[in-house]
Order: structure tokens, then C-alpha cells, then sequence
């Protein structure tokens, strides 16, 4: 019986799959009726004290491989906040990292919270990732 060729095959698929870019979150997911839907908005900064807001926890995302943009992994970030119930990112923050595949992976995260009054944040310097 040849077992280099299932060997291989396992092999590659190990590499591909490690290779993806994950994120995660400090706080547990929340039943699939209470995620939010819609866009999620990001800023880098701190809400101002007249949003009322409710903080959820700290999430964050990586790529494994790559050089793209810090930015680039947004959609991958606001994902993670729908899952936990948050509909903002507030205290951004990212950079680049040596990882397993890449010099220079980019990574990020920050703040997920519950803003009350959505409409408030249309004046900050945020944007809304769909």
C-alpha cells in the first residue's frame, strides 16, 4: 500500500488550513437570535461620556499569512462583534507581527460594545464596516 500520497494530501491540507486568519473574543458568543445584525461601527477612539454604551468584552483578529493592510481585517473584526451581541469597536488598535507564514502579518482589536443610540455615532470620527 502506498501511504505517500494520503500522507501528502493530509500534509497540504494542514498548511492551508493554518494558514487562514482567525479571530476571537473575550467575551462568549451570544445565542444567534441576540447577535446583531447590520453594520458595526469602529473608531480608534474612546466614546465620548454622553453615549450611553454597554462594554462587552475584548475581541480581535489576525491574519496568519500576508501583508495586507491592518484595516483589511475590519470585516473579520465587526463579524466577531456581531457574534458577541456588540454593534461598535471602540479603541481600535493594530499593528503588524511575525507570524508562522509571513514578516509582517497584520493584526487588530479592540473594545466591543452595545451603543444605545446608534445615531449618535454619525457625527465621530468612526466608520460603519457592513
Amino acid at each position: 500500500m502506498n501511504l505517500k500520497n494520503p500522507l501528502f494530501s493530509l500534509l497540504a491540507l494542514t498548511v492551508l488550513v493554518s494558514c487562514a486568519s482567525v479571530s476571537s473574543s473575550s467575551a462568549p458568543q451570544v445565542a444567534i437570535s441576540e447577535q446583531t445584525v447590520g453594520p458595526i461601527f469602529i473608531i480608534q477612539t474612546s466614546l465620548p461620556s454622553g453615549i450611553q454604551h454597554e462594554v462587552i468584552g475584548q475581541i480581535k483578529a489576525n491574519a496568519r499569512t500576508g501583508y495586507d493592510s491592518v484595516e483589511s481585517l475590519y470585516p473579520m473584526l465587526a463579524d466577531e462583534a456581531r457574534k458577541v451581541g456588540a454593534n461598535a469597536i471602540v479603541d481600535v488598535y493594530g499593528g503588524r507581527t511575525v507570524s508562522a507564514f509571513s514578516w509582517s502579518a497584520p493584526f487588530t482589536g479592540g473594545t466591543a460594545v452595545r451603543v444605545e443610540d446608534m445615531s449618535l455615532l454619525s457625527t465621530l470620527e468612526g466608520r460603519f464596516i457592513e
